[in-house]
């Protein structure tokens, strides 16, 4: 009975370790996923709109201001 207890116990370890690990490679993941976004969001700060018109002008304006505010620009 105690053997089959601590067989238990160490499987509940392995399992706790394995899902800690995942939230590393998860937390690790996202950092990248972002990091990757905001190189997007100030390229796209960097380009030139005045070419633009009608729609597009408003909707590019209206992507420059949400890219300002989430980064506090």
């Amino acid at each position: 009975m105690n053997r089959r207890l601590q067989d238990i116990r160490d499987l509940g370890h392995q399992r706790y370790e394995i899902m800690r690990e995942r939230v590393a490679e998860t937390k690790k993941f996202n950092e990248m996923q972002e990091a990757r976004q905001m190189e997007k969001d100030i390229e796209f700060l960097s380009k030139p709109i005045d070419h633009l018109q009608g729609d597009a002008l408003t909707l590019a304006q209206m992507r420059r201001q949400k890219i300002k505010e989430k980064y506090g620009l």
